[in-house]
């Protein structure tokens, strides 16, 4: 079983650093992952249309009537880290922008479609769902994140982005290759703005 003091040692590893037994252990290197983990994983969540993280749903409509442009405003699915396309019968992609609604105090997305679907990169927080080439990225862009910090070799740090490149470029080559299980064989992944 994956867990997340697993990738974290990958990281260290990649470091030549020592593992850790916990993430609330009091030295640096636990205090250092424990900050960086969550926002680091969602990032590479966000920059590849990995198939275990892509969800689908119809959205919340907020508003009836749509606006003056013939836009309906939908709330923005909650564990959504990036929207990639947005249709009404899965096949055609329909125009779409994301919006803070200060009097919601949330995001929304407008459409012009009154029954809109979200196909989109989730927040997976479970590691034992990872695909393999995704964690070999986190825990990548996990020690390059780290690298300066705990070891202070800037020329390291460079070794590991340069892994990283190429581990995620390897990643997106194999990935393209799975689908996501909810969306229609159609490039419904491609993100429209």
């Amino acid at each position: 079983m994956i867990s997340k003091i697993h990738i974290c040692n990958l990281a260290l590893a990649q470091l030549g650093q020592s593992p850790i037994s916990s993430l609330e252990q009091e030295n640096e290197k636990a205090r250092r992952l424990n900050l960086f983990y969550a926002p680091v994983r969602d990032e590479i969540l966000r920059t590849h249309n990995w198939a275990f993280a892509g969800a689908e749903e119809p959205l919340a409509l907020l508003e009836s009537e749509p606006d003056v442009q013939g836009r309906f405003t939908y709330k923005y699915p909650s564990e959504a880290l990036f929207i990639r396309n947005i249709s009404e019968t899965g096949r055609e992609r329909l125009p779409f922008q994301e919006f803070f609604r200060p009097d919601l105090h949330s995001r929304v997305i407008l459409t012009p479609s009154e029954h809109a679907r979200a196909y989109y990169t989730c927040r997976i927080t479970d590691e034992n769902l990872f695909d393999p080439a995704f964690i070999k990225c986190f825990s990548l862009a996990l020690a390059c994140d780290l690298a300066v910090v705990l070891s202070a070799d800037m020329q390291l740090a460079a070794q590991l982005l340069q892994k990283y490149t190429l581990s995620l470029a390897e990643a997106r080559r194999s990935n393209a290759t799975e689908s996501f299980h909810t969306v229609p064989a159609t490039d419904a992944f491609t993100e429209v703005r």
